[in-house]
C-alpha cells in the first residue's frame, strides 16, 4: 500500500494515527517509545489490547498532548509491527522487529506533497508493566445544565491530593478529548479532575454556535459545581484552567464563583474576541499587502467580522468593501454572506474581569503566538494589579504558540508542547496546594 493511501485530515493540535493489529492475539499490553532528535526527545506510549476478538491499538504522547487516540490500519506479526502516522503535512512510517523483549526500528518521515523522505530516526519499544490498580480511574457522567444533557469525565487519582482542577471549555468544536492528556497528567500528580462535552460537541446536547459567552459559561458554573458534588471537593478546592476562548472565560467565571480556589488563564486576548480573529487574519495575511495596502485591507476584514458580530448592517460593510476595494485583495478577505448566522461572542473581552477577581490566578502566553494580539499579558498585568488577588503571575514563554506548542524550525516534523509549559504549571501549583 503506498504512503499516499494512508492521508488523512488531523485536528490542530492533535495528529490522527493509523493503524490495524493482524494476524497475532494480543492480551492487553502497553509499550513505550522515545524519538531523539538533536539535543531533545520526546516520548509516546502504544497500548495493545483486544476487544470483541478484534485488536485494538491507541497512540499517547503528553509531548504531542495526545491521549489515546484510537488507532487503525496497522500490521502486527510474530516478529513484526508496522504503521503509518498522518498529518496534514507529513506521514510518519513506524517499522519494528522483534529482539528479545523489545521492537527496535525506525521513524521515516515523508512529505505528503512530493512523497520525498525528510529524515529519519531509530526508535525502540519497550514493554511496561502498567499493573490496573496504578491506573487513574475514569468515570463517565451526564449532568444537566440550561435545559440540556452534557456529559464529561470524571478522573479519579490513584493517589488523591483532596485538590481538584476543572477544564473550562475552549473555542469552535472541541469536545472534552481536547484536553484529555492533560486532564491525565494532572491525574497522575493526585488532582482529582473533570472535563466535558461543550453543548453542541461530542455526546452534549446543544449548539455552541448560537450560544453566547455568557450562556456558555453558565455551563461551565453548572459543571463545576456537579464536579464539586460527585467528587465532594468544595469549591475552594478546586481551581479551573482554559485557553484561549476558554482563557477569555477565566476571569469572568473567577468573578461570578468567588468562592473557586484558584484560576488558569492561557492565551488569552487582552481585548475582544473579534479583535483576536481580526490579528490573527493580519499575520496571516500581511504578506500580500504592502504597508499601506494592510491598513486598507483591514478595514474590509474588520467590517466582515463587525457584521458577523451584529456590530453594522450589511449595507455598511458593503461601503466598506466598495471604498478600499482592490480586485487583487479580495481572495485573501473574507466577506461573509447577507444571510450568515451572527456570532455575537466576537463582543466579549475578559479584560474587565481581571480587575474583579480576588483568587490566585496565573497567566501565560506564548511570544510567538499569532492569534492574539502581542501585548495581551502586559493589559492582563496591569488589569490584575488593581484587582484584591493577593496571588498571580503573568508569564510569557519563547518560541511558543497560541496552543502552547514549540516553535522548532530545525525540527518542523511533529507539534510538540512547549518544554517549559507543563513544568511551571506543576510548579506553580505546588506554591498552592503545599501551602
Amino acid at each position: 500500500m503506498s504512503r499516499a493511501s494512508f492521508k488523512m485530515k488531523k485536528s490542530l493540535t492533535i495528529v490522527y494515527l493509523i493503524f490495524a493489529l493482524l494476524a497475532v492475539k494480543v492480551n492487553a499490553q502497553t509499550w513505550s517509545g522515545t524519538i531523539v532528535y538533536g539535543k531533545n526527545s520526546f516520548g509516546y506510549l502504544i497500548k495493545l489490547g483486544e476487544t470483541e476478538g478484534q485488536t485494538t491499538a491507541s497512540f499517547s504522547s503528553i509531548e504531542m498532548n495526545a491521549y489515546e487516540i484510537p488507532c487503525q490500519n496497522t500490521t502486527l506479526n510474530k516478529d513484526s509491527l508496522h504503521f503509518y502516522v498522518v498529518s496534514d503535512y507529513y506521514t510518519y512510517e513506524y517499522q519494528y522487529i522483534k529482539q528479545e523483549e523489545r521492537f527496535r526500528g525506525d521513524l521515516k518521515v515523508y512529505s505528503n506533497e512530493t512523497e520525498e523522505l525528510l529524515n529519519s530516526f531509530e526508535t525502540d519499544l519497550i514493554r511496561e508493566n502498567i499493573a490496573e490498580s496504578d491506573m487513574v480511574e475514569k468515570q463517565e457522567f451526564s449532568f444537566r445544565s440550561n435545559n440540556l444533557i452534557l456529559y464529561g469525565t470524571l478522573w479519579k487519582p490513584k493517589n488523591p491530593i483532596n485538590k481538584g482542577l476543572f477544564f473550562v471549555t475552549s473555542s469552535q468544536g472541541n469536545d472534552r478529548s481536547a484536553n484529555n492528556s492533560e486532564a491525565k497528567y494532572f491525574a497522575d500528580l493526585g488532582f482529582t479532575v473533570f472535563n466535558y462535552d461543550k453543548r453542541g460537541t461530542g455526546k452534549s446536547e446543544g449548539d455552541w454556535k448560537s450560544a453566547t459567552i455568557e450562556e456558555l459559561s453558565s455551563d461551565d458554573m453548572n459543571a463545576v459545581r456537579f464536579f464539586s458534588k460527585i467528587s465532594t471537593l468544595p469549591l475552594s478546592d478546586i481551581g479551573i484552567k482554559g485557553s484561549s476562548q476558554g482563557g477569555v472565560k477565566i476571569p469572568y467565571i473567577l468573578s461570578e464563583m468567588p468562592q473557586l480556589g484558584f484560576g488558569i488563564s492561557i492565551s488569552c486576548p487582552s481585548g475582544t474576541l473579534l479583535e483576536s480573529d481580526l490579528n490573527r487574519w493580519k499575520n496571516l495575511n500581511s504578506n500580500h499587502f504592502g504597508d499601506t495596502q494592510i491598513h486598507q485591507a483591514l478595514k474590509i476584514q474588520k467590517a466582515g467580522f463587525d457584521f458577523l458580530a451584529g456590530n453594522i448592517s450589511y449595507k455598511s460593510l458593503l461601503e466598506a468593501k466598495d471604498t478600499n476595494n482592490n480586485p487583487d485583495w479580495l481572495k485573501y478577505i473574507w466577506i461573509p454572506e447577507q444571510d450568515v448566522h451572527k456570532d455575537y461572542k466576537l463582543n466579549f473581552s475578559g479584560l474587565p474581569y481581571f480587575q474583579k477577581i480576588t483568587q490566585p490566578l496565573l497567566v501565560i502566553q506564548g511570544l510567538s503566538d499569532d492569534v492574539i494580539p502581542a501585548d495581551s499579558y502586559r493589559k492582563i498585568e496591569n488589569a490584575l494589579k488593581k484587582s484584591n488577588s493577593k496571588n498571580y503571575e503573568v508569564v510569557t514563554f519563547e518560541n511558543t504558540n497560541h496552543s502552547m506548542s514549540f516553535v522548532d524550525d530545525e525540527f518542523p516534523f511533529f507539534q510538540l508542547v512547549s518544554p517549559e509549559y507543563l513544568p511551571y504549571l506543576t510548579d506553580w501549583l505546588k506554591t498552592l496546594t503545599n501551602k
